[in-house]
């Protein structure tokens, strides 16, 4: 009789432990999802002057923006914190994007024997929300026009573009960025163009 006591027990505890086992192996936490990947879309051509139209393109960035994370400011809070998304992210670091971005709209072919270097130097790249109910995309950056070889600067510009995005999450600032990048686009070709009207030592210079 204690055999079969004995034998009922161990066979009671063994179903529970193995009940315990298969309840814990179907309640780990679910894996977290992988985050959503954004880019710039692609650019429209804008009508930059041929004369100076870049031969070469750079977009250059510190380093805390040479990062896919998806950066923001809390101005109204936290004006000296930046913020990074947790469940978005760009699909690469904003210069390289913004690079190619530059590339489609102005239609610089991938290499050229001749003709100046346009080098943008990234200085902001973030989503600023100035108030707890609205955001804005903004992009500061400073160009240059180099001479096709060395580092001759023949002419140069800083650029602040802000934005307003629609909605106040990851998704409105990625709609908001896409707009300032064509109208960066479009104010670099503006500049180019009055470049080429001023300056004969520009136009030579970047002739091809």
């Amino acid at each position: 009789m204690k055999l079969r006591a004995w034998r009922r027990a161990a066979g009671a505890v063994f179903i529970l432990g193995l009940g315990l086992s298969l309840y814990g192996c179907g309640n780990f936490p679910a894996r977290p999802e992988a985050p959503a990947l954004y880019d710039l879309g692609l650019a429209e051509a804008v009508g930059a002057s041929p004369a100076v139209a870049p031969a070469k393109l750079e977009v250059r960035a510190p380093s805390w923006l040479a990062t896919p994370a998806m950066q923001y400011r809390l101005d109204y809070r936290q004006p000296a914190q930046r913020q990074v998304y947790a469940e978005s992210r760009w699909a690469a670091a904003p210069a390289e994007l913004l690079e190619r971005r530059l590339l489609q709209a102005f239609s610089v072919p991938p290499s050229a024997a001749a003709g100046c270097r346009l080098r943008l130097d990234l200085d902001e790249f973030a989503q600023v929300f100035d108030s707890a109910e609205g955001s804005r995309a903004v992009i500061v950056a400073r160009a240059e026009l180099l001479s096709p070889r060395g580092e001759n600067v023949l002419a140069r510009r800083a650029f602040d573009l802000r934005e307003p995005a629609s909605t106040r999450d990851a998704r409105g600032g990625v709609v908001a960025f896409r707009k300032a990048g064509d109208e960066l686009a479009r104010e670099i070709a503006a500049w180019l163009a009055s470049v080429d009207s001023g300056a004969a030592e520009v136009r030579s210079g970047c002739r091809r």
